[in-house]
């Protein structure tokens, strides 16, 4: 009996959300009886006499776009900017510690081992010598710029050279069918600069008391001369590429620092790094004088840190380490021609003092002494 009476009760609940399931389908026909009215009143809107058509409509709100800017960012790694950093082989020890401060000061960089190639190495179309072999370990490691220390006469000629390689210049393109295949939008890649690196002094050299994080990323100022100047313009694409920390990357800090600054003077481009230093006040009349006079109680200043070099711009080329050249320094002395001139400087002056040094000896042998007459009476 009670499996009946509980059988019955279930069959009465069925029956009863049965019942209830067709009301949504009346509320649906009364919304779409509503959509139908509102038709009906646009359509005897259209109708509207001439007199009420001169009236000024109200004009109709429009969402504006949603648009992101780069200041109101995520701060998510979306700038994937990798950096290949490597010298040649016979550096001294000034362009080691050069390297190794760089590294850290750059933490998108990727490290690798000395090159030491031949002149007849040569990968295709991409050119021979360090720009080919340069060119196939950027695409290995995955890295879209290079910076490559080249030391020349046994360490005493530095040349540095920046530019995006060609994998940077490649894109993934999908055929109809779904295949990914590697697309070559520039095979020999590029822009390209070519730089001769002079008074260079490391942070150990220094000694100075600035001090940055590690990793953090820093502030690029430009001198006014990058914006006005056509070659310099590419100069400063290339060294934002390679000197700015991409946003999010997995090794850098998340707040800025410190300040990296590039200053054009005597056709050569300074380069100088300094700490952000903010001092507060230790007294309330410090802070009084200090806000009266700057707007702020704290007080900041820029602690140079290091390191410091001179670039001299030699050539800009249009491919990656090589290819047709964009702009060429003419004011640009090849340092070999320098040391040839004071070698022949220090020449001239040996030959000159051998000279004067024979015209005395004949001037000697020349003088003749009149014999004296009374030379025997003492």
């Amino acid at each position: 009996n009670l499996f009946i009476k509980q059988s019955k009760q279930a069959i009465a609940s069925m029956a009863k959300k049965r019942k209830q399931e067709p009301e949504p389908e009346e509320e649906e026909e009364a919304v779409s009886s509503e959509e139908e009215q509102q038709q009906q009143e646009d359509s005897d809107d259209e109708n509207i006499s001439t007199e009420e058509e001169d009236e000024v409509a109200e004009p109709a709100i429009i969402p504006a776009p949603v648009i992101r800017s780069s200041i109101t960012s995520d701060g998510r790694y979306h700038n994937k900017q990798r950096l290949l950093l490597l010298s040649s082989r016979g550096v001294t020890a000034r362009y080691r510690h050069l390297l190794e401060d760089l590294r850290t000061l750059i933490p998108h960089s990727k490290k690798e081992s000395k090159l030491d190639v031949g002149k007849n190495y040569s990968n295709g179309s991409a050119g021979g010598g360090y720009g080919a072999a340069v060119n196939e370990i950027a695409e290995v490691r995955g890295c879209h710029t290079a910076l490559f220390l080249e030391c020349r006469k046994k360490g005493q000629d530095g040349y540095l050279w920046l530019g995006r390689t060609s994998h940077a210049n490649s894109a993934y393109k999908e055929d109809d069918s779904g295949n990914i295949s590697k697309k070559q939008l520039m095979i020999a890649g590029g822009p390209s600069v070519k730089f001769h690196i002079t008074n260079i002094h490391t942070m150990d050299e220094l000694k100075l008391t600035g001090n940055c994080m590690k990793g953090s990323r820093p502030v690029l100022s430009f001198d006014k001369a990058f914006d006005t100047l056509d070659h310099l313009k590419i100069v400063k694409h290339l060294m934002v590429d390679v000197f700015g920390t991409p946003r999010g990357h997995p090794k850098s800090k998340p707040f800025v620092d410190r300040v990296m600054g590039f200053y054009y003077a005597d056709g050569k481009i300074w380069v100088r790094n300094y700490q952000i230093m903010e001092e507060a006040a230790t007294t309330a009349k410090e802070a009084h004088a200090q806000k009266k006079l700057t707007g702020q109680t704290q007080a900041t200043s820029l602690i140079e840190i290091g390191p410091r070099f001179v670039l001299n711009p030699i050539r800009i080329f249009r491919g990656s380490f090589g290819g047709q050249t964009l702009w060429q320094n003419d004011e640009f002395v090849n340092p070999n021609a320098i040391r040839a001139l004071e070698k022949k400087k220090k020449g001239e002056e040996y030959v000159r003092r051998k000279g004067a040094e024979r015209q005395r000896k004949r001037r000697k042998e020349a003088i003749v002494v009149p014999e004296d007459p009374l030379a025997h009476v003492f």
